[in-house]
């Protein structure tokens, strides 16, 4: 029996929807009602304030209120990925309360939880024909804090995430490579390392790298990020795992990083894990978290969306900030939410909230039947962008005229490099349809 899917963007969600912005969804809730599974990542912490702000964050501490949370369930999400870089701004009890509250709610979820066991086991959801599905979850980190582990005899296992790292080398010429070595003797930028590498806290480099503090750099002709082997393994063992219990597979994947030519190029290592996921017999690859549109390939008959961009982005909308945040961009350690990302912005000009680029996302409708994917299109979406004055500020809706033509265009040229044609159709008044072959 054929189904539908779709996946959203980031689902930054940390204050209560308007009233009237149900006249406004009405088109985005007719789409979504015709889908049978639905999925997001759910990039916030459900937790009360008053409790530890982790001394890191994933760039700002986003926490929402259970009180409020029905307003982001209205619009019928299916699954709950929890894998991102914001999972432990309240450090273990905030990552826990979010795990609790879903749980409690009934809501399918994966991708964080009380050890690496819990975080990197999938969801299972039932189709309308009775297949199964397995959902996974996982995160691209940045912070090594915020990785889940294992137990064993002496330790109880960590809360955390369902983790991803990757490797980073830059290749340079052989002149380059010894001009480092040089400048490395000469400032002693090396110094610390040499010592914990002679004492056996560090491994010695490879033969054809060199570390210069902390950056490796290569003569050898690579790419420049890679999957940590060890990592990888894990998450395609487990994709193949649940590909021969259950008859589909879905991955949702938090990725901040790019290629190094643009912020929309995926890094090599994220192509790489896509790939290594659907080889193993995931039947679509869903990536977010750079908050931006990225291209769209179809790999072996399957698609990976690179990023959906974001879905729900309220960021400013977050009530409190903990001191030395605050005081990192010179606010008052009881300066408000709002003076602190005014800081940070240098008074309004710059960052994520003041770039409608960041405002424009889109919703895939992937149709499978008998195991393959039979049908691909794309409705454009839109946030109320607040920097242009519009109203429901980081809240999706149907795109229409400009913003559909803008965000076809950006689908169309990222992702022509990866062979993936899209077809503009219209249908009703100014809504455009892709068709992707």
């Amino acid at each position: 029996m054929s189904f539908t899917v779709t996946a959203t963007g980031d689902s930054l969600f940390t204050a209560p929807f308007p009233k009237d912005y149900k006249r406004v969804r009405r088109e985005l809730d007719a789409f979504l009602s015709g889908i049978d599974l639905k999925l997001t990542n759910l990039e916030t912490n459900v937790v009360e304030y008053g409790g530890y702000a982790n001394q890191y964050s994933g760039g700002c501490y986003l926490a929402t209120s259970g009180s409020i949370f029905d307003d982001l369930a209205s619009f019928g999400f299916d699954f709950y990925g929890t894998a991102n870089n914001h999972c432990m701004d309240f450090s273990y009890p905030g990552l826990i309360s979010t795990v609790d509250f879903l749980e409690s709610r009934g809501y399918a979820h994966a991708g964080t939880g009380r050890s690496l066991a819990d975080a990197e086991r999938p969801a299972v959801v039932t189709l309308p024909g009775g297949e199964r599905a397995a959902v996974f979850a996982a995160d691209a980190i940045w912070e090594p804090a915020s990785m889940a582990g294992k137990p064993n005899q002496a330790f109880a296992p960590r809360p955390g995430v369902n983790y991803l790292r990757r490797e980073t080398v830059y290749t340079v010429s052989e002149r380059d490579l010894n001009e480092l070595k040089r400048i490395a003797s000469e400032t002693g930028i090396n110094y610390t390392r040499n010592v914990e590498v002679a004492t056996g806290f560090d491994l010695p480099d490879p033969e054809w790298c060199f570390t210069f503090g902390k950056t490796v750099f290569t003569t050898k002709k690579q790419p420049t990020t890679r999957c940590c082997e060890e990592d990888l393994r894990r998450l395609v063992e487990n994709v193949r795992k649940a590909k021969d219990a259950y008859e589909y597979v879905f991955m949702l994947i938090h990725c901040h990083d790019d290629d190094g030519r643009s912020s929309y190029g995926p890094p090599a290592f994220l192509t790489e894990f896509c790939h290594a996921v659907i080889d193993a017999g995931a039947n679509a690859v869903f990536g977010g978290g750079c908050h931006e549109v990225r291209g769209i390939e179809i790999y072996s008959g399957s698609p990976i969306f690179y990023s959906l961009g974001d879905f729900v982005f309220q960021e400013t909308y977050v009530k409190y900030l903990p001191p030395d945040y605050l005081e990192k961009y010179g606010a008052s350690p009881d300066a408000t939410a709002e003076e602190g990302f005014f800081a940070r912005s240098k008074g309004g000009r710059v960052g994520l909230q003041y770039d409608e680029i960041y405002y424009l996302s889109f919703l895939p409708k992937i149709t499978f039947d008998k195991g393959k994917m039979t049908g691909l299109s794309i409705v454009p979406v839109k946030l109320g962008f607040g920097a242009g004055g519009e109203q429901f500020d980081g809240l999706p809706y149907f795109a229409k005229g400009k913003d559909a033509d803008r965000i076809f265009e950006l689908l169309r040229s990222r992702s022509a490099e990866f062979g993936t044609v899209l077809t503009r159709h219209t249908s009703g008044e100014d809504t455009i349809q892709c068709i992707i072959k």
